[in-house]
Formats: C-alpha cells, structure tokens, sequence
C-alpha cells in the first residue's frame, strides 16, 4: 500500500511584508525623482521617462514576486520532499530526505542552535509545531527546520521509529 500524504502552505512572515511594502515605496520614490529630474533639472531627458518608469515598474513587479513564498511538503512511501514555489510560478527542490537517513527529529524546544548546514522551511513563526531533522546530504550535516502536519508525523514515525520523536 502506499503512503502519500501532500501539504501546500503559504509563507507567512512579518519581515516579507515590510521588504514588499519598502520595495514598493522605493519605487513610487524614483519615480518621482525621475519625474522631478527630467522636469526640472534636464528638459532633454523628457524623452527617457517612459523607459525608466516602465523598467522600475517591470522591475518592482518582478522582485516582489520573490517574496511570495509557498512550501509544499509532499511524503511518499518513507521520502520526505520539501518544495518551494515563488511567486506561484517557480518550484525548486529544497531537500529530499529518505527517512531511513534521519539522524535524529525532535520538536524545537527553547530555540535552536547547530554547526550544520541549516535548511529553513518554516512558514509560520508564530505558530508553533516546528520540528527538526538532523541528516547527512552528500557528506554534509545538515539540518532541516519545518512545521509539518500531525498526518506526515505519523507516516515518518512509522518509517523510522528509533530516530523520530513526536
């Protein structure tokens, strides 16, 4: 029988917000001196309006798109993968884990600290349920910090029971 068990969740972080807010008021900022600069200052350059603004406005849409972020953690038969999508538009691999090579899970209690390589995949500082995977990856350490549902737990659990802690 197998097992999969597949999860979108949307990015959720105060930090993202101010960076898009910031972004477009720098923008909405240029453009006004654009307009200023070739108005005032360089008649001449009347003509270069359309080009700047419609490369800041391209530009501004573009970068923004960045901080959109989704996660989808998708487990299939013992293999943990976790993607992010940017933009709803782009999807990258950011890791894939067998759950036979877990080293060790745990939830994070009172903050975290590693000399590994850390992965964050967590989409919701605020809410709690943040586990951690220690694992090696190409002969690297690395750390793995996500927020999976009870469901996906459950399944790792039955995979690797030595190794994982609920």
């Amino acid at each position: 029988m197998d097992i999969f068990c597949e999860y979108l969740v949307e990015k959720k972080s105060t930090k993202d917000k101010i960076k898009k807010h910031s972004l477009t008021l720098a923008c909405i900022l240029f453009l006004l001196a654009v307009f200023y600069f070739c108005f005032f200052v360089k008649i001449k350059f009347i003509a270069l309006i359309p080009i700047l603004w419609g490369g800041a406005i391209f530009g501004t849409v573009i970068l923004r798109r960045n901080f959109s972020l989704e996660y989808e953690y998708i487990f299939t038969n013992g293999v943990l993968e976790i993607d992010v999508i940017k933009g709803r538009a782009r999807r990258k691999n950011l890791v894939s884990i067998p759950c036979k090579a877990i080293e060790h899970m745990a939830p994070i209690r009172n903050g975290f600290s590693t000399d590994r390589k850390v992965i964050n995949a967590i989409y919701n500082e605020k809410l709690g349920r943040k586990y951690y995977v220690n694992f090696t990856q190409g002969g690297v350490p690395c750390t793995l910090l996500f927020q999976p549902p009870e469901k996906i737990l459950d399944n790792m659990k039955k995979y690797n029971p030595r190794n994982i802690e609920l």
